[in-house]
């Protein structure tokens, strides 16, 4: 039986949205996430960064950077996190100052700054108490509620906490991660494009990636490489555990040890013979 595809591949992804013809592919993804946090849609976009096949050869790095501008010049930043921790937000935050200082070339005004769109897609749970898929966070003033400037806009989408056509998604959007976390891709495939007719755009470019021999070679060396990160950051944390567990046996038969001797020496004991029989040094019993 054949694997799964895994649409959150990073090669994938760069091709898919990023390739040659791309660009309505790429908006109704991006106008699927303004919908669904209210927000104002886009009618056209330019990929900054196309799809460069001899550029992502080989390329181990694990994250998804897809970069478009639209007609009223907002950039829009996409990305996609197969593993992260608590510090991710940060992160996030980092990257889109990064991109918003580079909008303003010298001699020009600050009114020339345009708004720069973060739109994160994580395969792990960033925030496990906040139950929702997706989460828009924006400036705001704490009492009023005011909004700051519309120029930072982060979207987090959490596919962990996914279910298809079982959350409170607008329907593009729940499609569009549908696509992202299905395990039969044809079958998935052939539903949703009765209803959403773009997604056969979709379909085409990725039966035209899985027909690349090229393609699907670099694919499953991205495979590899996130499986054996897994592996690594697996048995790193099961040896954090291990020795966790052994410094707490070793500190609790130490605690245990000062009790005995403590207790021995308001009974009047010798030192020497609690230290003997404790096996703490005399220095740490004159201290009790």
């Amino acid at each position: 039986m054949n694997k799964p595809f895994n649409a959150l591949n990073d090669y994938f992804v760069r091709y898919f949205f990023t390739d040659k013809g791309g660009e309505k592919v790429l908006l109704d993804f991006i106008n699927a996430v303004m919908i669904s946090a209210d927000m104002k849609t886009f009618k056209a976009i330019e990929i900054l960064n196309p799809f460069n096949l001899k550029r992502h050869y080989k390329d181990k790095e694990t994250i998804v950077d897809v970069k478009c501008i639209t007609k009223n010049g907002t950039i829009v930043i996409i990305e996609v996190q197969l593993s992260g921790n608590s510090r991710f937000p940060e992160r996030i935050l980092y990257y889109w100052s990064a991109n918003y200082s580079k909008l303003l070339k010298k001699g020009e005004e600050y009114e020339d700054l345009t708004p720069v769109i973060s739109i994160s897609l994580l395969n792990f749970n960033l925030d496990k108490v906040n139950k929702n898929v997706h989460s828009c966070y924006m400036i705001y003033d704490t009492k009023s509620e005011r909004l700051l400037t519309d120029h930072l806009q982060i979207h987090i989408i959490e596919l962990k906490k996914f279910k298809f056509k079982d959350n409170d998604l607008k329907k593009d959007l729940n499609y569009w991660l549908g696509f992202f976390t299905t395990k039969n891709m044809e079958e998935y495939m052939s539903e949703i494009v009765k209803e959403k007719p773009i997604m056969e755009e979709a379909h085409k470019s990725y039966n035209n990636f899985i027909r690349s021999r090229l393609m699907m070679s670099e694919y499953e060396k991205k495979e590899i490489y996130q499986y054996d990160k897994q592996i690594t950051l697996k048995e790193e944390r099961l040896k954090g555990i291990k020795k966790g567990r052994r410094e707490g046996r070793l500190e609790g038969i130490k605690e245990n040890s000062y009790a005995i001797a403590k207790s021995l020496k308001a009974s009047g004991i010798d030192n020497k013979f609690i230290s003997e029989h404790t096996g703490l040094t005399l220095e740490e019993i004159e201290k009790l």
